[in-house]
């Protein structure tokens, strides 16, 4: 029995430090990346200021887009945001067909783990289903379409949350 607790806890260290690794090299990865972000939303993570009140784009700190659901914050990365009313200087460039699948994994983690309270690896196989699940998607969303999805996540987070099973003691 010890043997096996053993080996299972070496297996398990083993993939731990794996996955440490791999979220080592995915936010060095998407750091090299993030110029194209930093455009717009500053080195900072701030958003890129355009006098004493217009901004060119939001911060991350905060973001809901960020830090919410992860394929939310993909469908925004891969088809952009739509220009509408005044808040921001521009839109969001769609970045889908300029990045490859590994860049823009590698960008959502960077900013997942530097600019927010997320500090979870996003990896390529997931941005690849999340490119196949929007490729027949030609226009970008808009910000109403942003808040309908992250308000759908948040409830579907918080059923999931209120329909775990309570533990027998």
């Amino acid at each position: 029995m010890k043997t096996i607790t053993l080996v299972t806890l070496s297996l398990f260290a083993s993939l731990s430090l794996a996955n440490a690794q791999e979220k080592v090299a995915a936010i060095a990865h998407g750091k090299s990346k993030f110029m194209v972000c930093a455009a717009c939303h500053g080195m900072d993570g701030k958003g890129l200021k355009l006098g004493p009140t217009m901004m060119m784009a939001p911060g991350y700190k905060g973001s809901k887009v960020v830090e919410g659901d992860p394929e939310i914050f993909a469908l925004v990365l891969l088809k952009g945001i739509k220009k509408e009313g005044a808040e921001y200087m521009g839109m969001m460039a769609p970045l889908g067909a300029a990045l490859n699948d590994k860049d823009l994994a590698g960008i959502m983690t960077y900013i997942r783990n530097d600019f927010s309270e997320k500090k979870d690896l996003i990896t390529e196989e997931q941005f690849k289903g999340w490119r196949a699940k929007y490729k027949d998607r030609n226009e970008m969303v808009t910000r109403a379409e942003i808040a309908a999805l992250l308000a759908k996540s948040d409830a579907v987070t918080k059923d999931a949350g209120a329909k775990a099973p309570e533990k027998s003691e």
